[in-house]
């Protein structure tokens, strides 16, 4: 495919060989430079990667919706965006129209269930159409999952179903604060081990939510303190320190241990980064809430 590209295109033209592959979709995210090429860039694609790759599609706009969704172009084959993706041996369909998925995350996502046993109760906050959620009710012995998309809530309970996990997984459709004060303030509270928190633009801001959840359960009762797992972006020349410093704003607590972890580096100079550590006693139990928390009650 480069060779012929290399022929087609102007001559010291950087050859746009990489892309995400979603079931038979595939997603380009092509340079400015490429724009007047892209017909030509895609049939390429297409046609070297039949039968697999039916459709092609470039991303026209940057991720800036609360539901998480790309503006995209279809420039070659059919326009169906809706598709069926495999990972861990499971099956999801996707609608990138509506939906959000990445599956350059897929190494990310198995580390992460790798953290997971049997024993575990997983809370997904930001859980789109299931890829985490799912995969962890294979293992673990339930979980909550939740999203704001309402779209992406539709191919979750879908998806629970196509695995045959739905008894296994219990579905929400709310605002992520809202629903950690609500999971958190239930009687589900106390057998929750894991909390993942997988939306890396924002989820950092939603930390200040764990502020006093155990506020009005007596301190000697058994808890489990959950371990969060919270992703995040950071362009700073220490990306680790640089986020470690967010999540003790968000939660006002300094003293606790952060497990940091580099995913990838989603562009030059900016990392996507994982960082999981046990809620602090402190945080969990604070007699007052954040301001931020308190306008949302």
């Amino acid at each position: 495919m480069n060779e012929i590209l290399e022929v087609l295109l102007p001559k010291g033209m950087i050859v746009p060989s990489a892309f995400e592959t979603v079931g038979h979709i595939a997603h380009l995210n092509l340079r400015d430079e490429h724009l007047q090429y892209k017909k030509l860039i895609a049939k390429v694609v297409l046609d070297k990667n039949k039968p697999k790759i039916q459709t092609v599609v470039n991303k026209i706009d940057a991720i800036d919706n609360d539901y998480r969704t790309m503006q995209l172009e279809v420039i070659a084959g059919n326009h169906s965006l809706v598709t069926t993706v495999v990972e861990n041996g499971l099956r999801f369909h996707v609608d990138l129209a509506t939906v959000y998925w990445n599956s350059r995350l897929a190494t990310e996502r198995q580390r992460l269930l790798n953290c997971f046993t049997s024993k575990d109760v997983v809370c997904d906050v930001f859980a789109g159409v299931g890829p985490i959620a799912i995969s962890a009710a294979k293992k673990v012995k339930h979980v909550y999952a939740n999203d704001l998309n309402p779209y992406a809530v539709e191919y979750l309970e879908r998806n629970c179903v196509l695995n045959k996990l739905e008894r296994k997984i219990e579905v929400f459709n709310m605002d992520g604060r809202r629903f950690i004060d609500a999971l958190f303030a239930s009687e589900k509270a106390g057998s929750i081990t894991q909390v993942v928190m997988n939306l890396p633009n924002d989820a950092a801001e939603f930390l200040d939510a764990f502020r006093g959840i155990f506020r009005k359960k007596p301190k000697d009762k058994d808890f489990t303190l959950p371990k969060i797992h919270v992703y995040g972006f950071s362009k700073a020349q220490d990306p680790e320190f640089d986020f470690h410093e967010r999540i003790r704003i968000a939660l006002s607590e300094v003293a606790f241990e952060v497990e940091m972890h580099r995913v990838r580096l989603v562009a030059p100079g900016k990392w996507m980064l994982c960082a999981s550590f046990i809620l602090p006693q402190n945080v969990a139990f604070a007699k007052t809430m954040s301001h931020i928390q308190a306008n949302w009650v």
